[in-house]
């Protein structure tokens, strides 16, 4: 979830109201809480609206190229998808459940065009060989991304509208991150969005099976 600041999103409603003329404006608390909620909750309006039927947050969005490791953009299976998570090897909460879910949903899928993208948010302590053998200990169908610096990786998770920000100082910082996973076609699209570690991974495999067949089902939309 975003980070959200209450008492800035009070000051400038406040701010905004009491700026109209010819009146005096004091603002409800109950006011206050709603649009305070309201923004908690806007990263999650999108599964409310959703009626595709899929058990994930079926959507249309841009997926950044990722970096592959010959320089070139990595580009999902044929009449496949990549399902893409951010996170970094020294991370204690979200990406060791997260790991078992895919390596799980790996198993369920064996046979079928879909690969596991681990994008690292740490390439400064993460090597490359050390993400290697990590992906290469997950299984056949892991692969790893490592960006430049953090600074390049917390600004492409962004464009996939995950959060990713650095706490503490000096070698022991830690890095806040969504989490979510992202399912991306050969069309450069995200077609399916996670925003919870707490999967019903039948579920999800439903989905992914159930995505894969529409996408072979229509070569033209899947290679666009």
């Amino acid at each position: 979830m975003f980070p959200v600041a209450k008492e800035q999103v009070h000051q400038l409603v406040t701010q905004e109201l009491q700026q109209l003329p010819g009146r005096r404006w004091v603002l409800p608390a109950s006011f206050v809480g709603i649009i305070i909620l309201f923004v908690i909750a806007l990263p999650w309006l999108p599964a409310f609206a959703d009626r595709s039927g899929y058990y994930g947050v079926r959507v249309d969005l841009h997926a950044e190229p990722l970096p592959g490791a010959s320089g070139q953009p990595l580009v999902p299976p044929d009449d496949g998808v990549d399902v893409v998570f951010f996170g970094f090897q020294q991370c204690g909460t979200v990406c060791p459940l997260q790991l078992v879910n895919l390596m799980e949903l790996q198993r369920r899928l064996q046979g079928e065009p879909v690969r596991f993208v681990f994008v690292t948010l740490d390439p400064e302590r993460d090597s490359t060989a050390r993400l290697n053998e990590v992906m290469a200990g997950l299984g056949p169908h892991f692969v790893a991304v490592r960006p430049e610096s953090g600074q390049q990786a917390r600004q492409l998770a962004s464009r996939y509208h995950d959060y990713a920000a650095v706490t503490g100082v000096g070698e022991a910082y830690d890095i806040e991150h969504s989490g979510h996973l992202h399912v991306v076609s050969r069309r450069g699209r995200r077609e399916l969005l996670y925003t919870n570690p707490e999967l019903d991974l039948d579920r999800v495999t439903e989905d992914l099976v159930r995505l894969l067949s529409e996408l072979q089902m229509y070569p033209e939309y899947a290679h666009l």
